[in-house]
Protein backbone atom coordinates (compact mmCIF):
# COMPACT_ATOMS: atom_id res chain seq x y z
CA UNK A 1 0.00 0.00 0.00
CA UNK A 2 1.23 3.56 -0.75
CA UNK A 3 2.21 6.04 2.11
CA UNK A 4 -0.72 8.35 2.28
CA UNK A 5 1.19 11.41 2.24
CA UNK A 6 0.29 14.54 0.34
CA UNK A 7 2.47 16.55 -1.71
CA UNK A 8 6.06 17.31 0.36
CA UNK A 9 5.81 21.04 -0.86
CA UNK A 10 1.99 21.45 0.01
CA UNK A 11 2.80 20.08 3.60
CA UNK A 12 4.97 22.61 3.98
CA UNK A 13 3.32 25.36 3.31
CA UNK A 14 0.59 24.01 5.69
CA UNK A 15 2.75 24.81 8.63
CA UNK A 16 4.53 27.78 7.30
CA UNK A 17 3.57 29.67 4.10
CA UNK A 18 6.84 31.16 3.33
CA UNK A 19 8.82 27.82 3.80
CA UNK A 20 10.76 26.46 1.22
CA UNK A 21 11.16 22.51 0.96
CA UNK A 22 14.70 21.26 0.98
CA UNK A 23 14.05 17.58 1.14
CA UNK A 24 12.24 15.02 1.75
CA UNK A 25 12.86 11.35 2.47
CA UNK A 26 10.51 8.17 4.07
CA UNK A 27 12.09 6.88 7.17
CA UNK A 28 12.17 3.00 7.24
CA UNK A 29 11.81 1.61 10.40
CA UNK A 30 8.18 2.30 10.91
CA UNK A 31 6.47 -1.02 11.19
CA UNK A 32 3.15 0.66 12.78
CA UNK A 33 3.27 3.59 10.82
CA UNK A 34 4.10 5.32 7.30
CA UNK A 35 7.04 7.89 8.51
CA UNK A 36 8.55 10.60 6.35
CA UNK A 37 11.48 13.39 7.12
CA UNK A 38 10.84 16.87 5.89
CA UNK A 39 13.20 19.42 5.99
CA UNK A 40 12.53 23.00 4.99
CA UNK A 41 13.63 26.44 5.58
CA UNK A 42 11.72 29.21 6.94
CA UNK A 43 12.61 32.88 7.98
CA UNK A 44 13.90 31.97 11.09
CA UNK A 45 16.02 28.92 10.16
CA UNK A 46 16.00 25.41 8.77
CA UNK A 47 13.35 23.46 10.42
CA UNK A 48 12.38 19.40 10.43
CA UNK A 49 9.52 17.81 11.15
CA UNK A 50 8.62 14.08 10.75
CA UNK A 51 4.75 13.43 9.70
CA UNK A 52 3.39 10.17 10.19
CA UNK A 53 -0.03 7.82 9.58
CA UNK A 54 -0.58 5.09 11.63
CA UNK A 55 -1.15 1.43 9.68
CA UNK A 56 -4.16 -0.54 10.00
CA UNK A 57 -2.54 -3.19 12.83
CA UNK A 58 -3.19 -6.91 14.39
CA UNK A 59 -3.78 -6.17 17.81
CA UNK A 60 -4.09 -2.43 17.79
CA UNK A 61 -7.09 -0.03 17.99
CA UNK A 62 -7.94 1.65 14.70
CA UNK A 63 -5.25 4.14 12.91
CA UNK A 64 -7.26 6.79 13.70
CA UNK A 65 -8.00 6.42 17.06
CA UNK A 66 -4.05 5.92 17.88
CA UNK A 67 -3.20 8.99 16.19
CA UNK A 68 -5.61 10.92 17.99
CA UNK A 69 -4.44 10.02 21.31
CA UNK A 70 -0.87 10.27 20.02
CA UNK A 71 -1.69 14.06 19.20
CA UNK A 72 -3.49 14.83 22.82
CA UNK A 73 -0.24 13.36 24.54
CA UNK A 74 2.35 15.15 22.44
CA UNK A 75 0.32 18.20 23.22
CA UNK A 76 1.16 17.68 27.01
CA UNK A 77 3.94 15.69 27.34
CA UNK A 78 7.35 17.71 26.68
CA UNK A 79 5.79 20.72 28.89
CA UNK A 80 5.50 17.46 31.72
CA UNK A 81 9.52 16.93 31.09
CA UNK A 82 9.17 14.02 28.99
CA UNK A 83 11.43 14.02 26.23
CA UNK A 84 9.31 13.17 23.24
CA UNK A 85 8.53 15.31 20.27
CA UNK A 86 6.34 18.22 20.33
CA UNK A 87 3.27 18.36 18.22
CA UNK A 88 3.17 20.74 15.45
CA UNK A 89 -0.29 19.71 13.81
CA UNK A 90 -2.98 17.18 13.64
CA UNK A 91 -5.13 16.47 11.11
CA UNK A 92 -7.90 14.33 11.51
CA UNK A 93 -8.69 11.31 11.14
CA UNK A 94 -4.91 10.50 11.09
CA UNK A 95 -1.95 12.91 10.01
CA UNK A 96 0.59 13.59 12.37
CA UNK A 97 3.46 16.25 12.33
CA UNK A 98 5.79 16.29 15.04
CA UNK A 99 9.04 17.96 15.54
CA UNK A 100 11.99 16.37 14.16
CA UNK A 101 14.55 14.69 17.26
CA UNK A 102 18.07 14.63 16.43
CA UNK A 103 19.67 11.55 17.61
CA UNK A 104 20.03 8.28 16.48
CA UNK A 105 18.26 4.61 17.29
CA UNK A 106 21.69 2.89 17.75
CA UNK A 107 22.81 1.94 21.15
CA UNK A 108 25.22 3.88 22.97
CA UNK A 109 29.26 2.53 23.77
CA UNK A 110 29.19 0.11 26.13
CA UNK A 111 25.91 -1.42 25.66
CA UNK A 112 24.16 -2.53 27.64
CA UNK A 113 25.37 -1.20 30.62
CA UNK A 114 25.75 2.02 29.37
CA UNK A 115 21.62 1.42 28.85
CA UNK A 116 20.67 0.64 31.78
CA UNK A 117 20.87 3.53 34.13
CA UNK A 118 19.16 6.13 31.00
CA UNK A 119 16.23 3.18 30.39
CA UNK A 120 15.34 2.67 34.50
CA UNK A 121 15.49 6.48 34.82
CA UNK A 122 12.85 7.35 31.92
CA UNK A 123 10.56 4.49 32.86
CA UNK A 124 10.37 6.48 36.59
CA UNK A 125 10.44 9.63 35.33
CA UNK A 126 6.91 8.56 33.22
CA UNK A 127 5.43 6.38 35.69
CA UNK A 128 5.23 9.16 38.32
CA UNK A 129 2.53 10.62 35.71
CA UNK A 130 -1.23 10.00 36.28
CA UNK A 131 -4.34 11.18 35.69
CA UNK A 132 -3.69 14.03 38.16
CA UNK A 133 -1.44 15.57 35.69
CA UNK A 134 -4.43 16.09 32.98
CA UNK A 135 -3.46 13.48 30.74
CA UNK A 136 -6.26 12.15 28.45
CA UNK A 137 -8.20 9.91 28.47
CA UNK A 138 -6.55 6.60 27.58
CA UNK A 139 -7.75 2.44 27.98
CA UNK A 140 -6.44 1.08 31.38
CA UNK A 141 -3.88 -2.03 31.50
CA UNK A 142 -3.52 -3.31 34.80
CA UNK A 143 -4.43 -7.46 34.12
CA UNK A 144 -2.39 -9.67 32.54
CA UNK A 145 -4.73 -12.51 32.87
CA UNK A 146 -7.66 -11.80 30.59
CA UNK A 147 -5.09 -11.77 27.58
CA UNK A 148 -3.22 -14.48 28.41
CA UNK A 149 -6.42 -16.67 28.47
CA UNK A 150 -7.54 -15.98 25.14
CA UNK A 151 -3.69 -16.67 23.89
CA UNK A 152 -2.44 -19.53 26.54
CA UNK A 153 -5.96 -21.27 27.10
CA UNK A 154 -3.87 -24.44 27.79
CA UNK A 155 -2.20 -22.61 30.99
CA UNK A 156 -5.26 -22.02 32.35
CA UNK A 157 -7.44 -25.76 32.31
CA UNK A 158 -10.97 -25.06 33.55
CA UNK A 159 -10.37 -28.56 35.81
CA UNK A 160 -7.51 -27.75 37.52
CA UNK A 161 -7.85 -27.56 41.43
CA UNK A 162 -6.30 -24.01 41.77
CA UNK A 163 -6.64 -21.45 39.09
CA UNK A 164 -3.43 -19.47 38.20
CA UNK A 165 -4.10 -15.45 39.74
CA UNK A 166 -1.81 -12.48 39.45
CA UNK A 167 -2.04 -10.51 42.57
CA UNK A 168 -4.34 -7.69 42.09
CA UNK A 169 -2.99 -4.34 40.54
CA UNK A 170 -3.09 -1.66 44.22
CA UNK A 171 -2.74 2.11 43.36
CA UNK A 172 -3.58 4.80 40.73
CA UNK A 173 -2.64 3.77 36.99
CA UNK A 174 0.44 5.30 36.03
CA UNK A 175 1.41 6.55 32.36
CA UNK A 176 2.60 3.93 30.10
CA UNK A 177 4.52 4.48 27.00
CA UNK A 178 2.87 1.59 25.77
CA UNK A 179 5.72 0.33 23.09
CA UNK A 180 8.97 0.72 25.29
CA UNK A 181 11.81 -0.80 23.26
CA UNK A 182 14.81 -0.09 21.54
CA UNK A 183 13.42 1.23 18.07
CA UNK A 184 11.38 3.80 19.91
CA UNK A 185 14.09 5.20 22.07
CA UNK A 186 16.46 8.11 20.42
CA UNK A 187 20.16 8.16 21.56
CA UNK A 188 22.37 11.18 21.65
CA UNK A 189 26.17 11.71 22.84
CA UNK A 190 25.34 8.68 25.33
CA UNK A 191 21.70 9.73 26.89
CA UNK A 192 18.70 9.03 26.60
CA UNK A 193 17.16 12.01 23.89
CA UNK A 194 13.43 10.95 23.03
CA UNK A 195 10.97 8.55 23.26
CA UNK A 196 9.01 8.29 20.07
CA UNK A 197 5.73 6.80 18.52
CA UNK A 198 3.03 6.81 21.68
CA UNK A 199 0.23 5.76 19.56
CA UNK A 200 0.05 2.54 22.18
CA UNK A 201 0.24 4.72 25.57
CA UNK A 202 -2.60 3.53 28.20
CA UNK A 203 -2.89 3.77 31.99
CA UNK A 204 -1.83 0.89 33.64
CA UNK A 205 0.52 -0.89 35.93
CA UNK A 206 4.04 -0.01 35.84
CA UNK A 207 5.27 -3.97 35.69
CA UNK A 208 3.89 -4.21 32.65
CA UNK A 209 6.26 -1.69 31.00
CA UNK A 210 9.01 -2.76 33.31
CA UNK A 211 8.65 -6.50 31.71
CA UNK A 212 8.29 -5.02 28.19
CA UNK A 213 11.61 -3.26 28.53
CA UNK A 214 13.26 -6.49 30.11
CA UNK A 215 11.71 -8.64 27.24
CA UNK A 216 13.58 -5.87 24.77
CA UNK A 217 17.13 -6.23 26.34
CA UNK A 218 16.94 -10.17 27.12
CA UNK A 219 16.10 -10.04 22.85
CA UNK A 220 19.10 -7.85 22.52
CA UNK A 221 21.59 -9.14 25.21
CA UNK A 222 20.70 -11.45 27.96
CA UNK A 223 19.58 -11.70 30.93
CA UNK A 224 21.67 -10.50 33.10
CA UNK A 225 21.03 -7.30 31.46
CA UNK A 226 17.25 -7.50 31.48
CA UNK A 227 17.19 -8.49 35.15
CA UNK A 228 20.25 -5.22 35.45
CA UNK A 229 17.24 -2.69 34.45
CA UNK A 230 14.62 -4.06 37.10
CA UNK A 231 17.24 -3.66 39.63
CA UNK A 232 18.05 -0.31 38.23
CA UNK A 233 14.13 0.43 38.20
CA UNK A 234 13.77 -0.94 42.04
CA UNK A 235 16.19 1.91 43.05
CA UNK A 236 13.95 4.53 41.67
CA UNK A 237 10.55 3.17 42.04
CA UNK A 238 8.76 0.59 43.56
CA UNK A 239 8.93 -2.88 42.30
CA UNK A 240 6.44 -5.68 43.00
CA UNK A 241 8.15 -8.93 42.06
CA UNK A 242 4.98 -11.24 41.88
CA UNK A 243 2.92 -9.22 39.42
CA UNK A 244 6.51 -8.07 37.43
CA UNK A 245 6.33 -12.07 37.34
CA UNK A 246 3.28 -12.21 35.01
CA UNK A 247 4.28 -9.72 32.81
CA UNK A 248 7.72 -10.94 32.11
CA UNK A 249 5.10 -13.70 30.96
CA UNK A 250 2.77 -11.77 28.99
CA UNK A 251 5.41 -9.64 27.08
CA UNK A 252 7.08 -12.41 25.18
CA UNK A 253 3.83 -14.25 24.93
CA UNK A 254 2.00 -11.01 23.39
CA UNK A 255 5.05 -10.82 20.87
CA UNK A 256 4.29 -14.76 20.17
CA UNK A 257 0.97 -14.14 19.21
CA UNK A 258 1.24 -11.20 17.17
CA UNK A 259 4.89 -11.25 14.95
CA UNK A 260 3.50 -12.67 12.52
CA UNK A 261 1.19 -9.55 11.33
CA UNK A 262 4.25 -7.04 11.48
CA UNK A 263 5.90 -7.55 8.35
CA UNK A 264 9.06 -8.94 9.20
CA UNK A 265 12.06 -9.95 7.18
CA UNK A 266 11.79 -14.20 7.47
CA UNK A 267 15.31 -14.28 9.32
CA UNK A 268 14.46 -11.28 11.52
CA UNK A 269 10.88 -13.12 12.38
CA UNK A 270 12.59 -16.31 13.02
CA UNK A 271 15.20 -14.59 15.32
CA UNK A 272 12.17 -12.81 17.43
CA UNK A 273 10.36 -16.31 17.57
CA UNK A 274 13.31 -17.67 18.75
CA UNK A 275 13.92 -15.27 21.75
CA UNK A 276 10.38 -14.78 22.79
CA UNK A 277 10.67 -18.66 23.18
CA UNK A 278 13.35 -18.18 25.58
CA UNK A 279 11.86 -15.53 27.56
CA UNK A 280 8.17 -16.92 27.74
CA UNK A 281 9.69 -20.27 28.89
CA UNK A 282 11.29 -18.50 31.29
CA UNK A 283 8.43 -17.25 32.85
CA UNK A 284 6.77 -20.00 32.64
CA UNK A 285 9.33 -21.76 34.87
CA UNK A 286 9.52 -18.92 36.95
CA UNK A 287 5.65 -19.24 37.71
CA UNK A 288 5.92 -22.80 38.00
CA UNK A 289 3.53 -23.29 35.23
CA UNK A 290 5.99 -25.14 32.82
Amino acid sequence: MDAPFIDAEARVRSLDPEGRLLSAELLAGGVSSHIRKLVFQTACGIEAVVERHPKVMPGKPPPAERAALEAALLARLPELGIPAPRLRRFEAPDTLVLDFLEGGGEPPPGAPASLIGPMASALAALHRLGPEQGLPAMRSFTDPLPDLKAWRPDLFPADAPVQAACPPFEGSPRLLHGDFWMGNLLWRGGELAGLLDWEDACLGDPMAELAAARCDLHRLYSVAAADALADAYAALAPVDQARLAWWDLYMPSAQLTFMDGWGLAPEELERLRGAMTRRRDLALAALGME
